[in-house]
């Protein structure tokens, strides 16, 4: 297992060189990366190292803007049609709603400007690259660790994003086939905690009074898992209730690694910055050959492969509980 991981590791951080070589272009090109939310740490990580790979590069002149709310669709699409009427020469964004966000990558493509989604890509690919990994698959295989970890059968609820996110979607989809798989696993239901750590308490308490006998919750981000896990302990059920989240943020992997969540999917936010500023300066290129999707990858962080790769490197055993 930890082999395994680390050969996923390798091959998340040499995609880019594989996928989408590049040269320098002497001339800077203006880039707009539009996200949902700065206040999310997985956003953060994201919009942090493609400033890092602009700043390397040299070539690149990049705007970040944010809304303050994962759910603020309007105030993300006033953002993006600044960015058309600023004329920037690429436009990276998530696409927070799949469907209503189409015509707006459509309406800047028309402008003349190469168009990126990441993270969350629009219900047909209009973009010119998606960047990011495979959620479905990433969140079937966390599901899968969940019910083999509560015996393959019990209770489950899952937390899902914003509702009709392609994120959430695909995620929550992941998620259920995943647990379909085994026959004795009861899903009690699919809770909306619109990827916030707050909303994740809320609707784990309501979550747990309407089930007191629930086995594992299933949430489709880190931020959301760590709301359901503080629900957990505000209810002295630590350690009986099995949780695990989707991102792999710096607090979830230290969660998994300390066994307090169960696992969490590594979606390489780090790469996927930085391969967003790659793909903007091949994109503007002559004659660009890249795949429609860059995969930036996804693997399964579990407990007991965390601290098998920490044994290995000699990380200090989590404290005693």
């Amino acid at each position: 297992m930890p082999s395994n991981l680390v050969r996923k590791l390798g091959f998340a951080a040499t995609i880019s060189v594989a996928v989408l070589p590049f040269s320098a272009q002497a001339e800077k090109i203006s880039m707009g990366l539009v996200v949902e939310t700065l206040g999310n740490p997985y956003f953060a990580c994201v919009t942090n190292a493609a400033k890092d790979e602009a700043a390397a590069l040299g070539t690149v002149d990049l705007t970040v803007v944010g809304a303050s709310l994962g759910t603020d669709l309007v105030g993300m699409t006033r953002m993006i049609e600044d960015m058309i009427q600023r004329k920037v020469d690429v436009l990276a964004f998530n696409a927070l709603d799949p469907n209503a966000m189409m015509s707006t990558a459509k309406k800047a493509k028309d402008a003349g400007m190469k168009v990126l989604t990441f993270s969350d890509d629009t219900a047909e690919p209009v973009a010119d690259h998606f960047v990011g990994g495979f959620p479905q698959e990433g969140a079937k295989q966390a599901a899968k660790y969940v019910a083999r970890k509560i015996g393959g059968a019990g209770k489950v609820a899952i937390l899902e994003g914003v509702p009709g996110n392609m994120s959430s979607i695909l995620r929550r989809r992941g998620v259920e086939e995943g647990l379909k798989e085994f026959a004795d696993i009861q899903v009690v239901g699919v809770w909306a905690a619109n990827w916030d750590r707050a909303q994740g308490f809320q609707k784990a308490q309501d979550i747990l009074t309407a089930n007191p006998d629930l086995k594992a919750i299933v949430a489709v981000n880190d931020e959301m898992a760590l709301g359901a896990l503080e629900a957990i302990r505000a209810r002295g059920k630590e350690g009986q209730i099995v949780v695990s989240g989707f991102n792999g943020v710096e607090q979830a992997v230290k969660a998994v690694y300390a066994g307090d969540l169960a696992a969490t999917v590594m979606v390489f936010c780090q790469e996927e910055g930085k391969e967003l500023v790659r793909t903007a300066v091949a994109s503007m290129g002559s004659g660009d050959k890249a795949a429609y999707h860059i995969d930036t990858g996804t693997v399964t962080l579990d407990t007991t492969t965390l601290r098998a790769v920490g044994s290995m490197l000699g990380a200090p055993a989590p404290a005693a509980k």
